[in-house]
């Protein structure tokens, strides 16, 4: 849909218009032609927001609030000039959300990490409860939304540490095949496994850099997360290089009173072998996970999933073996196909091989993905079955006392829903929640990588991403290992 929008702020039209896609994915918006919905937008220095929508009947044409809530002593100018913002947000979804019938559960928050708001206001002094009421009256969100938000952001808290602690995370970019819903920096070993014994010297050298680097400045390693790719799609010689090397650079400097936290994101279940398993177990690992997405025979082929529910059980089989490595298992909510019950069925059948964490996703449609061009063909639920079969989910899980840690939220997202990780009390993943909620410095290894220096206290981001490709990922290395050792020395040392 076009809007015309008239504001008293020109600096407001892209607030605007993020908030327009909320509630409309096809949002286009002008300011002096014409269009199929008028808008006027003013606000006011006394925190005075009013959205007007001259076109509606009147009893639905406006929205006005006068916030006084801002002027708390906790706030600085920095938050009143969002505050505006987010008001002008609030505004736009009520109005257009009313006359589209839309009610967005996650209300005016649009970006990956929700959890963060929770964190900023808990840093500022407010309590859970005063955060949940802002939730719901400033932010727009459904009560059962802000309930999940802080009761993850409250089981977080315990895991933040001090800025002389930082954690690894290791791309390996191979995978048998790759999935049709897949984004991440991956190849198929089809076409790309002449690249791998390049790459993996390559990454074994960057690893000893960062190992020196680490030392240098005394950081202390907190996790250790492989994923990809799958990083078990690599042989059996190669994959021991590897943990080898994590092992000999980043042990010696941990100080988790229960040992270096290291997972090893297998995902691919046909990639499992004993041989793997017994390297895992020999040198710490201490989580690995087994990722079906489905328990469907006829989706697992459809998704790109070369490997049979056999594989699945007979691979949880040897996992269980190693009783103390933590089991995660994941899967997708809103599959092709799929109805209510093959998700039920699914989860009942991951929860049977109790893992000690299970990650549900939600679909959605990914801009580097196979099925992106084509993603409105596809045979998907309805969103009210979406939601209904998320909130089954989460209270089965519950009842089998997983509780959720952590969660993050993807563009498009089917339902408008999210992706939650649960874990059973005291099982929760480290890395997971450093990674999403940016408290901690992730040193990022390998193809693809993201590294992230977390700097000062208001927790600013930089970042640096090494290549996706796994061939120019080994030629640009070395200007990669200058750059971020130039970079950590600058933000760090």
């Amino acid at each position: 849909m076009k809007y015309h929008i008239e504001a008293d702020d020109i600096r407001q039209l892209a607030n605007i218009e993020a908030a327009l896609k909320i509630v409309d994915h096809t949002t286009e918006i002008t300011t002096d032609g014409p269009a199929d919905f008028r808008l006027i937008v003013s606000s006011s220095s006394d925190f005075t927001v009013k959205v007007t929508a001259p076109d509606l009947p009147e009893t639905e044409n406006s929205w006005e609030i006068s916030d006084t809530e801002i002027m708390d002593p906790r706030y600085d100018g920095a938050d009143r000039k969002q505050r505006v913002k987010e008001l002008v947000r609030l505004g736009i979804i009520k109005i257009v959300g009313r006359h589209l019938h839309i009610q967005p559960p996650w209300g005016i928050l649009s970006g990956v990490r929700p959890t963060k708001i929770y964190h900023y206001y808990r840093d500022k002094g407010f309590t859970a409860s005063e955060i949940r009421g802002k939730l719901i009256t400033i932010y727009g969100l459904a009560e059962s939304k802000a309930e999940l938000l802080i009761e993850i952001g409250l089981r977080q808290e315990s895991f933040f540490t001090s800025d002389r602690i930082v954690s690894i995370y290791v791309g390996i970019p191979f995978c048998p095949s790759r999935c049709k819903y897949c984004s991440f920096s991956a190849v198929p070993l089809g076409t790309h496994g002449h690249l791998v014994k390049s790459f993996i010297d390559s990454l074994l050298v960057e690893i000893e850099a960062t190992g020196n680097l680490c030392r240098e400045y005394g950081f202390a390693v907190e996790s250790i997360y492989m994923g990809g790719g799958t990083p078990t799609a690599v042989n059996d010689d190669q994959f021991l290089a590897v943990i080898q090397a994590l092992v000999r650079n980043f042990k010696p400097v941990a100080l988790n009173p229960d040992g270096l936290e290291f997972t090893v994101e297998a995902g691919r279940p046909e990639t499992i072998t004993a041989t793997k398993l017994a390297i895992m177990n020999d040198y710490g690992v201490t989580r690995i996970s087994v990722n079906p997405q489905t328990m469907e025979p006829k989706t697992l082929e459809l998704i790109g999933r070369y490997h049979t529910v056999a594989q699945i059980i007979d691979t949880v089989n040897l996992v269980k073996n190693y009783p103390q490595m933590a089991l995660n298992m994941d899967l997708i909510l809103g599959l092709p196909g799929e109805t209510r019950d093959n998700f039920r069925q699914s989860l009942a059948r991951i929860i049977e091989f109790a893992p000690q964490n299970i990650t549900l996703h939600t679909l959605a449609p990914k801009r580097a993905s196979a099925w992106r061009k084509e993603f409105s063909t596809l045979q998907l639920a309805q969103e009210n079955e979406l939601r209904e079969t998320s909130e089954e989910a989460i209270a089965n899980l519950r009842f089998h006392y997983f509780y959720p840690y952590y969660m993050y939220r993807q563009r498009f997202i089917l339902a408008d829903l999210e992706n939650i990780g649960f874990a059973k009390p005291g099982v929760e993943n480290i890395y997971n929640i450093q990674m999403m909620e940016e408290r901690q410095t992730i040193l990022g290894l390998g193809g693809g990588a993201v590294t992230k220096w977390v700097v000062g206290f208001h927790h600013t981001v930089y970042r640096h991403q090494n290549p996706k490709c796994p061939s120019t990922y080994s030629r640009r290395l070395q200007e990669a290992i200058v750059k971020k050792a130039q970079q950590t020395r600058l933000l760090l040392g």
